[in-house]
């Protein structure tokens, strides 16, 4: 097998026995779930899963650094005043990103422990953008600047959850250019250095 023909089937692997995987979790609790399940389901051999993962946990902690990865690298090519100013750029990315998969994530948010790992989510965009607090003038308003993005990236966070889960009549953009909206009117009574 060529390499670009090697590489394209291992994301193919890769991607099945993760949507395998998704799918069983939301059927039945993650410990009653096998290997023999996964690749039943993913219609792949137990070679072609354990050349990718060494057991389920590996599935697991693969989804989660490739969306923490994901998030930092969006939230790197940013400066916190561009996404205070206009989220909108940031947002676009996600959108893209999720777009790639997005019956994956919509399975994946119903998953148990998906909380756990939006949390994680949150607090990173919430590290981003409070790094610019210190540049506040006045010092009296950082207090409250901190508190209103906690509050405006938790609801962020919430209603993306909200969107996936089909609660929201509505296409991912025009959330996207609602929340932007928010966010902006949420920040832009601060005055900065």
């Amino acid at each position: 097998m060529s390499g670009k023909a090697e590489y394209k089937s291992a994301i193919r692997s890769r991607k099945m026995i993760r949507h395998a995987f998704v799918e069983l979790v939301l059927e039945k609790d993650l410990e009653k779930i096998t290997v023999k399940n996964i690749v039943e389901r993913a219609e792949v051999s137990r070679g072609t899963f354990y050349a990718h993962y060494s057991d389920i946990l590996a599935v697991i902690e693969e989804i989660e650094n490739e969306l923490m990865g994901k998030m930092v690298e969006f939230l790197n090519d940013f400066k916190a005043v561009e996404i205070i100013q206009n989220p909108m750029p940031l947002f676009l990315k996600m959108v893209d990103f999720l777009q790639q998969d997005i019956e994956f994530y919509r399975k994946l948010i119903f998953v148990q422990g998906a909380s756990c790992f939006v949390v994680k989510l949150k607090d990173i965009l919430i590290e981003k953008i409070i790094s610019f607090q210190e540049t506040i003038h006045p010092s009296q308003e950082r207090q409250e600047f901190v508190l209103r993005v906690h509050f405006l990236v938790g609801g962020l966070m919430s209603m993306y959850q909200d969107w996936l889960a089909g609660k929201f009549d509505c296409s991912l953009e025009e959330l996207t250019k609602s929340i932007s909206r928010m966010m902006i009117q949420g920040l832009q009574s601060y005055t900065f250095k």
